[in-house]
């Protein structure tokens, strides 16, 4: 908000986060509930992403934070880095890997078809590598885990040194501002993390005059599942908010492990962002 306090219609905000972790869905609430209003002034509501909006950040919604400023998904876009706020999304880790293990997306790495005993963190004595492919190019882990803690460790992390995870990938080294939203919390409580959200980056709170779905002056929840497109997977699979109350709501994440799986994974996974997100425990 500092950086664009001259020009105030220049905010944004726009998702970020792992594949699997409601980056769509975020998208589609912010959409339809959240405006700047001095976008809105300006536009009149009518330009296209005229309430500050944007479907994903400029590098890419699930490339790695270390993209920022140096790959761009969309190179016509009329504003810079500074001026976005990143609305970083993550996911207890261990429903986070069966989700993978389901829907892998960009993601490869041995027995990954196999629901059973993937994630499959180690082959035998070696770590079960993972290989990513990103707009920027491929990345590559030691693990599903080890993927996790990459990955997020460039968000919560200014350089790679300060992790205390030898995973070779981090090398973001400036820091920037970013929320960093919990899934869980957006799928059981929509109206109070938007409204959160929109206000952090200076927005209001607020549907579009155009949408017709919701009465004045109501929240729009989002009730069907937000990803649409084969590239997702069955529409069998896809999860719609009651749905995604059933399942999260009375399921341990850890009940769809081995006690020894569960042991493995938790050495790995990186302890200073699972304990700040309250995953651990």
């Amino acid at each position: 908000r500092d950086i664009t306090s001259s020009n105030p219609s220049q905010r944004r905000v726009a998702p970020a986060g792992l594949f699997n972790t409601g980056t769509n869905y975020l998208s589609v609430l912010l959409d339809y509930n959240c405006q700047n209003p001095h976008r809105v002034k300006q536009f009149h509501g009518n330009a296209k992403r005229g309430h500050g909006n944007e479907w994903e950040v400029l590098w890419g919604k699930h490339s790695p934070a270390n993209s920022r400023g140096k790959y761009y998904k969309n190179d016509k876009a009329k504003y810079t880095v500074d001026e976005l706020l990143p609305i970083v999304l993550i996911r207890n880790p261990f429903g986070w890997m069966k989700s993978m293990c389901r829907n892998p997306y960009a993601a490869k790495w041995k027995g990954m078809g196999d629901i059973k005993s993937c994630p499959r963190l180690k082959d035998g004595d070696d770590w079960n590598t993972v290989n990513v492919n990103f707009g920027p190019g491929s990345t590559h882990h030691l693990s599903l885990a080890h993927f996790y803690n990459d990955w997020y460790g460039e968000y919560f992390y200014n350089t790679a040194s300060d992790t205390g995870i030898n995973s070779g990938n981090s090398n973001s080294n400036t820091a920037f501002p970013r929320l960093i939203v919990r899934f869980e919390d957006l799928i059981f409580f929509p109206y109070e993390v938007t409204k959160t959200i929109c206000e952090c980056a200076g927005g209001v709170l607020g549907h579009r005059e155009e949408d017709k779905d919701v009465t004045k002056g109501s929240f729009h929840y989002v009730v069907r599942s937000a990803k649409a497109g084969s590239g997702h997977g069955p529409a069998s699979q896809r999860n719609g908010l009651i749905d995604s109350w059933i399942k999260y709501g009375s399921i341990d994440p850890k009940g769809e492990y081995s006690a020894e799986d569960v042991k493995l994974a938790e050495e790995v996974l990186d302890p200073f962002i699972t304990n700040e997100m309250g995953y651990i425990g």
